[in-house]
C-alpha cells in the first residue's frame, strides 16, 4: 500500500487529510465519519439515510463472510474527491462505514475535476439476479428474499422483505441449494395457472426438508396443468386464486397472501385434507410449511 502523504486541511477544519494522491489506502471509522462531515460539498446529491443504511448492512455482513475480499473492496469503484477535497462521491459509504465502526480499505480518487459528477452513477445497479448466475434469476433471488425475511419476520408478515441486501440473497441462495431443483416446474406453474415463482420456489424449498419431499412432483404436476383434479383439492383451489390475478381482503399484502396460499394448499395437499375454500386473512399468523423445523436446516422434521 502506497504511503499516504498528507495535503493541506482543505476543507477547514477536517482534521484528516485526503492523501495527495490517487491510490488504496486504509479507512479507519473515525475518518470516514470526519470526510462525511466536513467534505459534503455544497452542490452535492441530497442524502439519504436508507441508501446508507443499505450499505451499513452491506459491510457488517461481510465483516463475517468468508474469503480475503470484503464489501468495499469487491469493486474498483472508489471514494471520489474533487481538487480541494470536497466529496464527489463517497458520502453514503462514509457514513455507512462509520456508523459501522469499521476500518475499512478503499480505492481512493483525489484532485478529480468536479464536473465529472454529473457522468457517475448512471449505470444499473447490479440486482441479485445479476450475482447468482442461474437460470430465472430474479424468481430464484425472489425465493431467496422470501427464505431470509422468513428466518427473523414475525408470525404476522414478513416485515423485513423489502429491506433484505443483496448480499443477504445471495447468502441464503448458497444456503438454500433446493431452491433450484424444481425451477422449470415451478416455473412452468407460473406461466400456466400464475402462481408466482418466488414465495412458490420458497415453498417447495422448505418443503424439500420435509418428509414429505416426495409429493413434491405430484404437486407441481397438479398445481401446473389442473388435470382430473377434484373440486377439493387443495392444488385446484390454489389454481383458481391465482389464475386471472391474486385478489387480496383486507390489509394483508399480496406478497404475504401469495406466500400464504400457497403454504396453506400445500399443508393441505400433504395431509390428503379436501377443502372448501382457500383464504388468508389479515387476522392469521403466517402459517408454516408442514414438517418443517426452521432452526434445523438441512435436516428433515
Amino acid at each position: 500500500m502506497k504511503e499516504q502523504q498528507q495535503n493541506e486541511l482543505v476543507p477547514a477544519n477536517d482534521p484528516y487529510p485526503l492523501p495527495s494522491e490517487s491510490g488504496i489506502y486504509e479507512v479507519s471509522p473515525e475518518m470516514a465519519s470526519s470526510w462525511f462531515s466536513y467534505r459534503r460539498h455544497p452542490k452535492l446529491r441530497p442524502f439519504s439515510a436508507r441508501t446508507s443504511a443499505r450499505y451499513q448492512a452491506d459491510m457488517e455482513a461481510g465483516r463475517t463472510q468468508p474469503g480475503p475480499i470484503r464489501w468495499p473492496e469487491a469493486t474498483p469503484e472508489g471514494l471520489i474527491f474533487d481538487t480541494e477535497g470536497w466529496i464527489i462521491s463517497a458520502q453514503h459509504r462514509l457514513k455507512a462505514q462509520a456508523n459501522a465502526g469499521l476500518t475499512l480499505r478503499w480505492r481512493i480518487f483525489v484532485n478529480e475535476p468536479r464536473d465529472i459528477s454529473p457522468f457517475l452513477d448512471q449505470g444499473r445497479r447490479r440486482s441479485a439476479a445479476d450475482l447468482l448466475s442461474v437460470k430465472y434469476g430474479t424468481q430464484v433471488g425472489a425465493g431467496a428474499r422470501h427464505l431470509a425475511a422468513l428466518a427473523d419476520g414475525d408470525r404476522w408478515g414478513m416485515p423485513r422483505y423489502n429491506s433484505i441486501t443483496i448480499p443477504e440473497v445471495v447468502a441464503t441462495y448458497n444456503e438454500w441449494p433446493e431452491l433450484t431443483w424444481d425451477l422449470t416446474k415451478v416455473m412452468a406453474a407460473q406461466y400456466e395457472a400464475d402462481i408466482p415463482a418466488g414465495p412458490h420456489l420458497a415453498v417447495i424449498a422448505q418443503a424439500s426438508r420435509t418428509q414429505y419431499r416426495d409429493l413434491i412432483p405430484g404437486w407441481l404436476e397438479g398445481v401446473r396443468t389442473g388435470y382430473d383434479l377434484h373440486r377439493g383439492d387443495p392444488r385446484a383451489h390454489l389454481r383458481n386464486r391465482f389464475r386471472g390475478g391474486l385478489t387480496t381482503f383486507g390489509k394483508v399484502n399480496k406478497r404475504d397472501m401469495a406466500y400464504a396460499l400457497i403454504v396453506k394448499a400445500w399443508n393441505a395437499f400433504v395431509s390428503d385434507e379436501r377443502i372448501t375454500v382457500l383464504k388468508f386473512m389479515a387476522s392469521e399468523e403466517l402459517p408454516r410449511v408442514e414438517g418443517f423445523v426452521a432452526d434445523q436446516k438441512g435436516a428433515a422434521a
